[in-house]
C-alpha cells in the first residue's frame, strides 16, 4: 500500500510590483528635490501673476540671496567664476536650462548678472517666481 503525500506548493512573493513602485517614488523624489536648494538658502522669489513652467530635470539652479551672494546648485560661487562654471555645464550637459531664483528683497543687479552669465555661457535662462496670493 502506497500512500502518496501531496507536496505543498511553496509560496512565492512577487517583488516586481514593489520594485516598480519604488522606482517611481525615487524618480518623483529626484524631480521634486531639484528646486529645494533655493529653499535651503532662505531665498524667497518674487510674486508674479503669470509664469511659465519648465522641466526641472534638465535645469541648473542659480540662487541669489538678499545680500547678493550667488549660489550654483547650492554652493556659493563668485560672480566671475559663475560664467566659467556655467560654460563647463553647457559643455558637459548640453540643453541645460538655468533657473535663476532671486530673493525678492535682493537688488536686481545680482539677478541680471546671473541671467547674463547664463546667456554668455550659451544656456537658456529664466527667472523663477512664486504665484501671487
Amino acid at each position: 500500500m502506497s500512500v502518496a503525500v501531496p507536496r505543498r506548493r511553496r509560496a512565492d512573493i512577487n517583488v516586481v510590483p514593489l520594485v516598480d513602485v519604488m522606482v517611481v517614488l525615487v524618480f518623483f523624489l529626484l524631480l521634486s528635490s531639484r528646486l529645494e536648494d533655493a529653499r535651503m538658502l532662505g531665498v524667497v522669489p518674487p510674486a508674479a501673476a503669470s509664469g511659465a513652467s519648465g522641466s526641472a530635470s534638465t535645469a541648473a539652479v542659480v540662487a541669489v540671496d538678499r545680500d547678493g551672494r550667488t549660489y550654483l546648485e547650492g554652493r556659493e560661487v563668485a560672480p566671475a567664476a559663475l560664467v566659467a562654471a556655467l560654460a563647463e555645464m553647457a559643455r558637459t550637459r548640453p540643453g541645460t536650462e538655468v533657473v535663476v531664483v532671486a530673493d525678492e528683497r535682493s537688488q536686481t543687479g545680482a539677478a541680471v548678472r546671473a541671467l547674463d552669465a547664463a546667456g554668455r555661457a550659451g544656456l537658456s535662462a529664466r527667472l523663477l517666481t512664486r504665484p501671487e496670493r
